[in-house]
């Protein structure tokens, strides 16, 4: 009866550890200002980066570096754009035992400024 009771305390233990999970979500209007700048949208982008942690408690060693630095920078290059508007992100972070994966989605509208050249003819 013991063990029955042990395996089944160890089940549950494990299945508590292995399925933790958080996340947040954030709203911001552009990644550049456009004060007074005409644009145009190009099309909606969704991107999402992915990267995995040793996580012990309160130190973590990334088997990668995070992608977060450059995120705004690999969107627009895609897809030639000049800015993000509109922008929607989350998070979110998935433990199983001491590996984390980390996921961070942005989601937001692409926009493209007119040259300067074509301005100076049309004046």
């Amino acid at each position: 009866m013991k063990q029955i009771i042990t395996i089944t305390g160890i089940f549950f233990l494990s299945f508590i550890i292995n399925n933790c999970a958080s996340s947040s979500v954030g709203l911001a209007t552009s990644n550049k200002p456009i004060p007074n700048t005409p644009y145009e949208t190009v099309k909606t982008v969704e991107k999402t980066f992915t990267w995995y942690a040793l996580d012990f408690i309160i130190f973590g060693l990334p088997f990668t570096e995070p992608p977060v630095t450059d995120l705004y920078e690999k969107v627009m290059e895609e897809d030639s754009g000049d800015a993000l508007v509109n922008i929607r992100y989350w998070n979110d972070k998935s433990i199983f035992g001491p590996l984390t994966r980390y996921r961070f989605t942005i989601k937001g509208d692409l926009v493209r400024f007119p040259s300067q050249t074509s301005t100076k003819n049309k004046k």
